[in-house]
């Protein structure tokens, strides 16, 4: 994922990236829209390992109104309002958005 994809160049690309429409349960509309990233205190940001940096990525689930504002203002500036919102890099599927 790391190298086919480019994850961690687009992640430094984009200050993060954004998927939409993630399924998480049985059933087919049980979906979330995800802000990857790397983590950020209070986490666990990494550590170096025998052969070089580990860095922790961390999903937050977003709502539908911070995916499409990500796509104006960017994931960082997402990430960003989360923090400031209190929400961070923590998921919780029933919280109000933090850009509305």
């Amino acid at each position: 994922i790391l190298n086919d994809a480019g994850l961690l160049a687009r992640m430094d690309r984009y200050g993060g990236l954004t998927v939409e429409d993630v399924r998480v349960g049985e059933q087919e509309d049980d979906t979330v829209h995800l802000l990857i990233a790397r983590a950020r205190a209070p986490l666990p940001t990494g550590t170096e390992l025998p052969n070089g940096r580990m860095d922790v990525l961390v999903a937050t689930v977003i709502t539908e109104a911070e995916m499409r504002w990500s796509m104006q203002n960017g994931r960082e500036a997402l990430l960003e309002r989360l923090i400031a919102g209190g929400v961070g890099q923590f998921s919780r599927r029933d919280r109000a958005s933090v850009v509305e």
